[in-house]
């Protein structure tokens, strides 16, 4: 089953972070990740790049992911796939929702086939702000579907971060601007806390951590 009632994450386990920009930033969600997770004896490593498309992404799994011996893979890509390509940054080809899909399939089989066990999927999220909003429109809703269909075929764990996301503007009616983010797709410190939200929840892990005091 896709959802299970232990949890994704127990002492002992290598998690790493794999994925864009996004996942590299020194003081992001890795980080948070990395603070709340080690008393509970879990080893989360950050394998971010930035600028990383799933087709450049695969290109360092081997050394990345597989080399290191996880036993665990968070997979956050996806935006780069959809935006970088258009408008501004109309200098790359873009890579479609089809090929994002199947990124993250061959992604999960290769490591799996590598002896990986435990897989997790998280969505683009939601939506641009600000001025990549204006420029680009709603470009990231195709990759989130192409996300949960990804994760249904390998049995991934499922990070709802896009939902989350959505749910926190809808608190702010007649908000404009930045919210989430710090230039429109690299998050906050809001953000980053949302993401780690999520993933603790999604990963049955969010009753015994927090992340802001009670």
């Amino acid at each position: 089953m896709i959802t299970w009632e232990h949890p994704w994450l127990t002492a002992g386990d290598k998690l790493i972070c794999f994925g864009d920009s996004i996942t590299e930033a020194p003081k992001g969600y890795v980080l948070m990740l990395q603070e709340l997770l080690a008393s509970r004896k879990i080893e989360v490593v950050n394998a971010g790049r930035g600028g990383d498309k799933t087709p450049w992404a695969l290109t360092r799994l081997e050394a990345s992911v597989i080399q290191p011996k996880p036993t665990a893979l968070s997979i956050f890509l996806g935006t780069n796939d959809a935006c970088i390509g258009r408008r501004r940054w109309a200098d790359e080809p873009t890579v479609s929702p089809e090929v994002y899909k199947a990124n993250l399939i061959w992604m999960i089989y290769l490591c799996r086939k590598a002896g990986i066990q435990k897989f997790s999927i998280t969505p683009p999220l939601w939506r641009l702000e600000g001025e990549p909003w204006t420029e680009q429109g709603d470009v990231l809703a195709p990759y989130c579907l192409a996300a949960r269909e990804a994760a249904d075929q390998t049995q991934a764990r499922f990070v709802p971060a896009d939902v989350a996301f959505a749910d926190e503007w809808q608190r702010h009616p007649g908000h404009t601007g930045l919210l989430l983010t710090a230039d429109g797709v690299h998050l906050n410190d809001q953000g980053n806390r949302i993401v780690v939200e999520t993933m603790l929840k999604a990963w049955g892990v969010a009753d015994e951590t927090r992340t802001t005091p009670a």
